[in-house]
């Protein structure tokens, strides 16, 4: 009887014990974010029929998203887990048109989030145009959308938009704005300039381009998540790892090895002296 009491007491310890923790922000769920970018090139053949049908009351800019194509697409994911300083990163995946169809892409890209179920997916402004992209392109090639596409709202738990999430009611601004002030590398080209690329079929640039994007969405992200105590994150460590993923799916991305993973090493090295930091000056 004095052990059966001793057993009671004892679960009844650790219920109160989770409970407080729990209340304190001390137990976390693993959170996996499957992070992607996508660039465009435009129906051009079709946005001029449409052009041409409705006259003076047409679009006479540059095609909007139901005119977009999906060219190039990038993913990884980032897993975090309880009691783990590092999240588990996955070799970035990066498509083009150089040799995939659209079709293929997009397809692609399906599978890889249905292998993720529970995965949030994120990005830097996809509610705005990418995710419009996706659902009419799944409706044009008769492909299911994941579950994370298919919910509409754009406040659904299933996907995160760090645009929305960074400014709340702040001005929206482009990724390459906010890295700038915030540090990151980004955006090895300009961004008006990647619609040309495509068109001139640069692939290389647009695979240094759409992976640059994932990248510098990820340490946001990483960053973001860990100011909000959604993880614990040595996030030193996880941008190196983040930088050595990257080169090892785009060995020649010139954004990578002369960008990225320099300013991934100097915040590595730079975490973890100790002391007085001394620099030399620079030469007049």
């Amino acid at each position: 009887m004095i052990m059966k009491d001793e057993a009671i007491a004892e679960l009844e310890r650790e219920a109160y014990l989770f409970a407080t923790r729990k209340r304190e922000g001390q137990v976390r769920q693993p959170l996996t974010l499957f992070v992607f970018d996508v660039e465009f090139s435009w129906d051009r053949n079709a946005h001029a029929g449409y052009v041409g049908a409705e006259g003076s009351s047409n679009e006479k800019g540059d095609p909007r998203w139901p005119f977009d194509r999906i060219a190039a697409a990038s993913w990884l994911t980032l897993e975090f887990r309880p009691n783990s300083d590092l999240p588990e990163i996955t070799k970035p995946t990066v498509l083009t048109c150089d040799a995939l169809d659209e079709r293929t892409i997009v397809s692609r890209l399906f599978d890889a989030l249905g292998t993720e179920p529970d995965a949030i997916v994120t990005t830097w402004g996809g509610e705005a145009r990418d995710f419009a992209v996706l659902r009419s392109a799944a409706a044009r090639y008769g492909l299911v959308l994941p579950p994370q596409l298919r919910e509409v709202s754009p406040f659904t738990p299933l996907r995160l938009d760090l645009r929305a999430a960074t400014g709340v009611e702040a001005a929206r601004v482009h990724l390459p704005e906010y890295c700038a002030g915030a540090g990151i590398p980004s955006k090895p080209s300009p961004s008006k300039s990647i619609g040309k690329l495509v068109e001139a079929e640069c692939w290389d640039l647009v695979a240094d381009q759409v992976l640059a994007d994932v990248l510098a969405t990820s340490v946001v992200a990483i960053r973001h998540l860990a100011a909000h105590g959604r993880v614990t994150c040595d996030q030193p460590t996880a941008i190196m790892l983040l930088a050595e993923e990257a080169l090892r799916a785009l060995p020649k991305s010139t954004f990578i090895t002369n960008s990225f993973k320099p300013w991934a090493r100097a915040k590595h090295s730079a975490a973890r002296l100790r002391g007085a930091v001394y620099r030399l000056p620079e030469a007049a």
